[in-house]
């Protein structure tokens, strides 16, 4: 079983405004390929990161880029980060669904 997220969460949010940029205006085959790529240089950079896995940061950055930005509906997302939904939108305040991750649990949502 993997180890939740808890403080090392938060330097994945605080490079969030940079990974969003990186991700802005592209299409979602990029999206993916540029999440990936992100999630390698941060665990490369980040010595407290090492212990995760990189497919890990890949799941996590879209679902804390769409729970920030309050991209579906609260409840779609875990209990424990309900403080964090919408409390960071993005520039231009799109709610669109981040899908670079189509393992996470949330997309139970989607079929709905």
């Amino acid at each position: 079983m993997s180890k939740p997220w808890k403080e090392d969460q938060q330097f994945l949010l605080n490079s969030m405004n940079d990974y969003r940029t990186r991700i802005e205006n592209k299409e979602e085959g990029e999206v993916r390929s540029l999440t990936k790529s992100f999630a390698e240089t941060l665990h490369k950079n980040t010595v407290e990161l090492h212990h995760r896995s990189i497919n890990s940061i890949v799941e996590r950055l879209p679902y804390l880029d769409n729970l920030l930005a309050g991209a579906l509906e609260k409840v779609d997302y875990y209990i424990k980060d309900h403080h964090l939904y919408g409390s960071h939108p993005r520039n231009n305040g799109d709610k669109k669904l981040n899908g670079s991750n189509t393992r996470h649990s949330y997309n139970g949502a989607l079929r709905k």
